[in-house]
């Protein structure tokens, strides 16, 4: 039974509703069906704007079944940009660790970290990314290929963490190398990534340990202070220093960790606002495999002293091979 070109003319438009009239009509003209368009493709176009009710108003009224109709108001498309809410860190003395790189973390500078936090009474512990190295999952070659040893022996610091601040609130803000699992998960099975199974939340147990987990690429505000990983800004300059870097792109006082080095900026704006910017030191490795000697790393923490008007106060240590802060 032959189709009627009317019928045709539905069924390319039924099937190519997102194609311009235009590549529609070439395609009737020039394909299994052009005899009926005489291989012209303005008289192909001219039925497919009918069948579109955009060939005037007499033909619109002559089409009984109006469904492939294009008309009414087209409406703003459904954005894909993700709101990004700040985490706001309660007042209080807040310990700040970060890059611990577990399982390739020095015990020497932690312990030294912990104990400083202990003695100065701390209201809560902010981890600020990469306390996980995730070393199995990553882009780059590696030896060290046993995720579940270091995702257990990740449980093990966090466990020995809440011993040792069995009271203090703790917050985990993921950093760079916290993002591999999404990341592994989205190159490799993309079906995972937003399983909440897969999730690290649900890996590490953090709701059980009783530890915050925010999301990845998450501020804190510690008062007035933007605290990031450092990856969240990307190119930091270190040709004087990490925290001068920083000021650089942020022009504001801020902080980060991420560049495994203590350093600290102070500049003036034109209304005579005084602007500190820090970067804190690491509590990992100094000589890893993949850059055992062009770094200048050190080990170092900090306190974030947050008050209830927004005013902080930043001490940021760095640690000597003896143990001291310095």
């Amino acid at each position: 039974m032959k189709k009627s070109r009317q019928r045709i003319v539905r069924d390319a438009v039924r099937r190519f509703q997102h194609l311009p009239t235009r590549t529609i009509a070439r395609y009737l003209a020039d394909g299994e069906y052009g005899y009926l368009f005489e291989g012209n493709i303005e008289i192909a176009r001219t039925a497919v704007r009918i069948v579109r009710g955009k060939h005037g108003a007499g033909d619109r009224e002559k089409i009984i079944d109006k469904s492939l109709f294009q008309v009414g108001p087209i409406s703003m498309p459904i954005t894909w940009r993700k709101k990004r809410i700040p985490y706001i860190l309660p007042a209080g003395l807040w310990l700040i660790l970060s890059d611990l790189h577990i399982p390739f973390h020095e015990p020497m500078p932690l312990e030294a970290a912990i104990k400083w936090g202990q003695i100065s009474k701390v209201d809560g512990i902010l981890l600020n990314g990469d306390i996980l190295d995730c070393a199995a999952i990553s882009f780059w070659l590696s030896s060290h290929r046993d995720f579940n040893r270091e995702i257990e022996l990740g449980m093990d610091f966090l466990d020995f963490l809440r011993q040792e601040f069995p009271k203090q609130q703790i917050v985990y803000k993921p950093g760079n190398h916290e993002y591999r699992l999404p990341r592994a998960f989205i190159h490799k099975l993309p079906e995972l990534a937003e399983s909440p199974l897969a999730a690290m939340e649900t890996v590490m147990g953090f709701e059980q340990r009783s530890i915050e987990f925010l999301d990845y690429f998450q501020i804190v505000m510690a008062g007035k202070l933007p605290v990031l990983h450092g990856h969240e800004i990307p190119f930091i300059s270190r040709a004087v220093n990490p925290a001068r870097g920083l000021f650089n792109r942020t022009k504001s006082y801020s902080a980060c960790s991420h560049c495994h080095s203590t350093s600290i900026h102070t500049s003036k704006d034109i209304h005579g606002t005084i602007l500190t910017t820090w970067s804190f030191g690491c509590l990992s490795d100094l000589s890893p495999d993949w850059n055992p000697y062009g770094n200048d790393w050190n080990w170092g923490c900090a306190l974030i002293d947050v008050e209830k008007n927004g005013d902080f106060n930043v001490e940021n240590k760095r640690i000597l091979p003896s143990g001291e802060l310095a």
